[in-house]
């Protein structure tokens, strides 16, 4: 076997590179435009005809003989999955082809001939029906795997990790393993994996016969390595080696006929979710390691399915279970933490659960604090972080006060991966302390001043005293500390008023400070209001703010959390600012259409791409 996998892993390098040359060679040529064709498959067909023809020499004869049935049954389909390929298929052959191949291997014994119920040890024999059933769960795996077919990398790697699954599974469970579904899944895996390197060139147009012939050929292995025995693995481990392909095109079919639009199962206008992703603005290359990540958590559990063989039922279900959740949360967050290749062009405000954000930098943020300070009317500028999300969709009054803001900044990591998890531009975070310092640098070019509140007494005199350090110019208009009495505030408002700073910065914790801007804006008559917390304590320098790189990496509420361990129970506002994405998903009407940029979705330009390749059906 060792022999014959040399000679097809050789084979499959040198036809790959050679493809490859060639197709670079003719493309920088003018003419066209060309056939589509896919020579993945064609590299298949021939890299195994030589390793199957060696390895049959040794091997059992009826062995060898399913062999060869099982490469004229892939040579079948490819061949006509070719021909529908062109720009004007007849209809209905690529099933029929189908139907054909699943006659031919039944005839040599790869076939579902009994059935293991679950709860029970007795076997039940199929009979006639076991030609039937053959059928179907080929038509279902062809399908299934063409639609990944428009992504040559995502077609051979999803296909060379299923392949990979049902050796580790044939190896793991001997007694469970015929010796051609060994030697079919390690060609299989080998030859795609040689492949991977060469993808640019080897599929032109909107081919997919290759990628249909590989679904056909995991069928196969399904029915002969695990098909034969066992109930759970006869409806669950199969499905699982093809989950990711099955959901992706399933998805959209849901979403379709939620929509009332009726499409033909087998016509190639039916969208597959990774050409979905695509108009979203993602590249092939994000969208294929997202799915093969997404299918490399299934095959694992495909494959502990497997070694569980002789525990119960109740615990494999449950395997079963928490394997499709993981997977479907991993590659889903993994998604949603990428940014878009190509994104859509931005809105300038988000409902961000509820709660409506702005998608500002620091610079745009200041050079709406300027146009605020300008015309000298009050504004007031919201900085909201996770808890503040979590504080607002509980109080109808504190959102009424964000809603209502003139500028809202996302402060927190936890918020911008809220927002991407829910497919929002949110992706940059403007914190509260850091704008302290942009505002002061405005207000010193404009030659004006600003008022500190809050904190305790001192803290705001010395970050005045560093403020002003750090900003030449810079005029501080009043400070006040913020332990006063309610008849305090009349002389406090009066104060302010007669100073005319540009900006107030107001620290008395949230919700409180957010409060009193509203309640008495008015009166204040300051340009610029914002409520920044304890930013005093962090610019005084009595409490130390995060190293730099933890607050690139979203991780500054982790440092403040060791610090200040009285902070720790804010903390509980992070898993729920992630949670409460997952529930809006969860409860949101299904089968809308994607987001996509206005005008259409921007064409794919990644460079591993084919430079031909049209994409969409």
């Amino acid at each position: 076997m060792l022999q014959a996998l040399g000679v097809m892993a050789v084979s499959a390098l040198l036809l790959s590179a050679a493809v490859y040359r060639f197709e670079r060679w003719r493309l920088a040529r003018p003419g066209g435009p060309f056939a589509p064709v896919d020579f993945t498959g064609i590299i298949v067909l021939v890299s195994t005809a030589a390793g199957w023809i060696l390895w049959s020499r040794n091997a059992d004869p009826a062995q060898a003989d399913k062999l060869m049935w099982l490469w004229m049954s892939a040579m079948l389909v490819f061949i006509v999955g070719a021909i529908t390929d062109t720009p004007r298929p007849v209809r209905g052959l690529r099933p029929l082809a189908t139907v054909i191949a699943a006659i031919m291997l039944h005839h040599a014994g790869i076939a579902v001939t009994t059935v293991k119920l679950p709860f029970s040890d007795s076997f039940v024999a199929l009979g006639s029906f076991s030609i039937i059933v053959s059928v179907v769960w080929l038509c279902i795996c062809g399908p299934t795997f063409s639609r990944v077919g428009s992504i040559p990398r995502l077609s051979l790697g999803i296909t060379a990790q299923t392949c990979l699954a049902f050796l580790a599974i044939d190896i793991l469970v001997p007694s469970h393993t015929a010796p051609v579904s060994v030697m079919v899944a390690a060609s299989i895996a080998l030859i795609c994996l040689a492949q991977l390197p060469y993808t640019r060139y080897l599929i032109y147009g909107n081919a997919t016969a290759g990628a249909y012939m590989f679904g056909v050929l995991i069928g196969a292995i399904a029915i002969e390595g695990a098909l034969k025995h066992t109930a759970f693995l006869v409806a669950i481990l199969p499905l699982l080696a093809i989950s990711v392909p099955l959901f992706a095109m399933a998805y959209t079919a849901a979403a379709d006929w939620i929509r009332g639009e009726r499409r033909d199962f087998w016509s190639h206008t039916h969208y597959h979710l990774h050409e979905v992703l695509m108009q979203q603005g993602y590249s092939h290359r994000q969208v294929g390691i997202v799915i093969l990540l997404g299918h490399a958590i299934i095959c694992t559990h495909a494959v502990v399915l497997a070694t569980l063989i002789h525990i119960s039922f109740l615990v494999k279900l449950i395997v079963l279970i928490e394997g499709l959740l993981v997977a479907l949360v991993v590659t889903y967050v993994a998604l949603r933490l990428m940014k878009p290749a190509h994104p859509p062009t931005p809105h300038d405000e988000y409902d961000l659960l509820g709660v409506r954000i702005h998608r500002v930098t620091m610079k745009q943020a200041m050079q709406r604090v300027s146009e605020f300070i300008t015309p000298g009317t009050p504004h007031i500028v919201v900085t909201t972080d996770a808890a503040g999300i979590i504080r607002a969709n509980k109080d109808p009054q504190m959102r009424e006060i964000i809603n209502n803001a003139d500028l809202v900044t996302a402060d927190g990591a936890g918020v911008v991966l809220s927002a991407r998890l829910l497919n929002l531009g949110i992706d940059t975070r403007v914190a509260g302390c850091d704008m302290v310092s942009e505002i002061c640098k405005v207000a010193a070019g404009m030659g004006r001043s600003v008022y500190l509140l809050g904190a305790a007494p001192g803290v705001a005199d010395k970050a005045a005293e560093n403020l002003v350090r750090q900003t030449p110019g810079l005029q501080i208009a009043g400070i006040r500390d913020g332990y006063f009495a309610p008849e305090e505030e009349p002389h406090i408002i009066a104060d302010i008023r007669a100073a005319a700073p540009a900006a107030l910065f107001v620290a008395l914790g949230a919700p409180r400070q957010e409060e009193w801007i509203v309640q008495h804006m008015d009166e204040l008559g300051v340009p610029v209001c914002i409520g920044i917390g304890g930013s005093f304590d962090v610019i005084s320098g009595l409490k130390p703010r995060a190293p730099i790189w933890m607050q690139r990496c979203g991780m500054e509420w982790l440092y403040r959390a060791i610090r200040e361990p009285s902070r720790i129970p804010r903390l509980s506002a992070l898993p729920l600012i992630l949670w409460l994405p997952v529930n809006e998903l969860v409860s949101a009407t299904g089968g809308s259409p994607p987001p996509q940029a206005p005008g259409g979705a921007p064409p794919d330009q990644d460079p591993e791409s084919h430079p031909s390749r049209d994409n969409t059906r």
